[in-house]
């Protein structure tokens, strides 16, 4: 398996504490927002991939590929916009070498107030279908994450079942930190291991790096499913460093954490 960190844009562009952690540590690869990149001044936006490059940081996977608040489902969104948006999107995903887009966009995937759950879960294929045809030239994945602060898709094995709609290019993810805040089961990537297209793990407690202090029985737990999956892929630490912790520590333990249960 490949390990990587989610990275926030502002870490890549400051060269910060967290960025320099996330070098020294010894990830594979980061993921980090791909409508942040699209909306930086070109220079900079060469500037963030040459720091890439030099700490040998490639971005394997990304988020954020609609902006915040851009109607995908509700009476207002238009599908033309969505589309023009995404193709820029991905375009850079294909620059960056990008083999996993992950498909989140909790707030603008709800079912809007008057709206079916049927007819929303329609407006959403309709998006993910797009994304499944404009993926193609740049060999993308697209990964739907199910979240426990939306009420559509909450759990794997209903976006997986959604994903398999939308066309070969369309997955889904697991994330444990969402997945434990509803009660659910690592266990649920077994039901559709074909459609296991990314994860993504955090200490389901507070949602911080990993840490040997921690109940090490979630992740072990979590790896257990993902071998019984088959899923050999990637998988990103989306987590906070612990208020006080020191960075590079941290960081490095949590690498080290998951590389002692998954691999």
């Amino acid at each position: 398996m490949r390990f990587g960190y989610c990275l926030d844009l502002s870490h890549i562009l400051n060269e910060d504490l967290i960025f320099e952690a996330v070098r020294e540590a010894g990830f594979d690869y980061i993921e980090t927002q791909l409508t942040k990149l699209l909306e930086l001044p070109r220079t900079q936006y060469k500037e963030a991939l040459a720091r890439l490059a030099g700490a040998a940081l490639p971005c394997r996977a990304a988020m954020m590929i609609f902006p915040y608040g851009m109607p995908l489902v509700g009476e207002e969104r238009n599908l033309d916009i969505i589309e023009a948006h995404a193709a820029k999107t991905l375009a850079i995903a294909g620059e960056l070498g990008c083999e996993t887009l992950v498909f989140g966009h909790g707030g603008t995937r709800r079912v809007p107030e008057g709206m079916t759950y049927e007819i929303t879960q329609q407006r959403l294929i309709d998006v993910l279908r797009i994304l499944d045809r404009l993926a193609a030239p740049y060999s993308l994945k697209i990964a739907v994450e199910p979240l426990c602060d939306t009420d559509m898709l909450v759990s794997f094995p209903e976006a997986a079942a959604l994903a398999a709609r939308c066309g070969s290019a369309v997955g889904a993810l697991y994330d444990l930190y969402h997945g434990a805040a509803l009660g659910q089961s690592p266990m649920d990537i077994t039901k559709m291991p074909g459609k296991v297209f990314h994860l993504h793990i955090a200490c389901p407690g507070g949602r911080t790096v990993p840490a040997e202090t921690d109940d090490q029985a979630p992740y072990r737990a979590f790896a257990e499913a993902a071998k019984l999956a088959g899923y050999n892929g990637k998988l990103s630490i989306e987590a906070g460093v612990p208020e006080g912790a020191d960075p590079a520590r941290a960081i490095a333990g949590a690498l080290g954490v998951v590389r002692k249960c998954f691999s």
